[in-house]
């Protein structure tokens, strides 16, 4: 793993592991090589090197399935980023990439093939807002509501963990935060 992704996220774990261990739990296995590679060629986009190395240590967070259509989303105890988003693994990677790519009779300046989504709001939401990371550049940018909101909102996805990290350890802290800790897991109040 590249040094600077692997400390920024390893910061995120330990966090996690010390102060929200079921929180820790949902964090998603390792993926293989394999598996990357494979939802490389689904979206037709080699991933950047950091998303790679991220999901080598943790594909996402775990997922559950709703019953009524089918479809995964994440579970309460891995939305541990503000707002109550998840860390989305590679099957959620692929299948959100699908639904934003334009289609024939649509706008193709909205979602461009190198966006990458990695992070979203939680399923039952909707997945409308959510991070993404461009292939060519590296950078992390966010999207909500059908419409790229903010391109290059970090530099990589080390500045993003890093950003996570600040995040959680505001919980910890005396100034008010959207989230906290509740029974072991980061939760929204």
């Amino acid at each position: 793993m590249p040094s600077d992704i692997g400390e920024s996220w390893q910061r995120v774990v330990s966090w996690l592991r010390e102060y929200a261990p079921v929180s820790h739990r949902a964090l998603g296995d390792a993926a293989s090589e394999e598996e990357i590679a494979a939802g490389e060629k689904k979206i037709g986009v080699r991933f950047p090197e950091d998303l790679r190395a991220y999901l080598k240590v943790n594909n996402g967070t775990v997922t559950r399935l709703d019953g009524s259509n089918g479809l995964t989303g994440s579970c309460p105890e891995g939305e541990f980023l503000v707002g109550g988003w998840a860390l989305l693994p590679l099957s959620s990677i692929e299948r959100l990439h699908h639904q934003m790519m334009p289609g024939p009779s649509e706008d193709e300046g909205y979602w461009r093939k190198e966006w990458i989504p990695f992070a979203a709001e939680s399923y039952a939401c909707g997945e409308m807002y959510g991070f993404f990371i461009d292939a060519e550049t590296g950078s992390v940018g966010q999207w909500s509501d059908g419409d790229v909101e903010t391109m290059d909102l970090f530099p990589d996805l080390s500045e993003f963990f890093a950003s996570v990290l600040e995040d959680l350890e505001r919980i910890l802290g005396p100034e008010e935060t959207s989230q906290r800790i509740q029974d072991g897991s980061v939760t929204l109040p």
